[in-house]
């Protein structure tokens, strides 16, 4: 347990301390088309670099590795939290939603059932996008157009690892380790 609280005490400082910088911001325009861009770049600044930190490590992990496409694996790595944008949290607002859901998951699982209406209050539906931002994302991407094959990924990012394929087994390595 200790060792988690010190990873999520890193993965906060990570948060308040790195910011997105030109090289990130190419990056990433260098993998997304316009719509994605703009889905991407609509995420606060420091779950944008936790994006472009996640898919660099995915394309570091993937390298060599059978059958994986480096280019999906990438805009995979991009693209898998982009369910957040649809409720602005601060890292303050994170930092609350990752304690209650570790710590006091029962009553998380109540407020993000509370919020799940479009127009529920703003507090209980960061509680929603947060527990369900996988699918939210999917949602997003499937309006603009997105491939079948990254939506499902997106969408199953919500899901217990153990159904995953091996994209997704990549981005849960490089999700739960910077």
């Amino acid at each position: 347990m200790l060792a988690r609280l010190l990873y999520r005490f890193k993965q906060f400082w990570f948060a308040i301390a790195a910011g997105m910088d030109d090289e990130d911001r190419n990056f990433a325009r260098q993998y997304l088309n316009l719509k994605e861009a703009a889905l991407f770049f609509s995420l606060p600044g420091f779950e944008q670099k936790h994006a472009v930190v996640v898919a660099r490590k995915m394309r570091e992990e993937g390298k060599g590795v059978r059958g994986v496409e480096e280019r999906k694996l990438i805009r995979l790595g991009l693209l898998h939290d982009v369910g957040k944008a649809a409720e602005r949290l601060s890292i303050i607002d994170k930092s609350v939603l990752v304690i209650a859901h570790r710590f006091l998951p029962k009553l998380y699982d109540g407020l993000a059932k509370k919020g799940e209406a479009d127009k529920s209050a703003s507090f209980y539906r960061k509680f929603y996008v947060h527990k369900h931002h996988g699918a939210i994302g999917a949602e997003l991407l499937s309006k603009i157009g997105e491939s079948a094959d990254i939506i499902a990924e997106v969408k199953s990012h919500d899901r217990p690892f153990s159904s995953h394929d091996l994209y997704m087994r990549l981005l849960d390595f490089a999700d739960s380790t910077y």
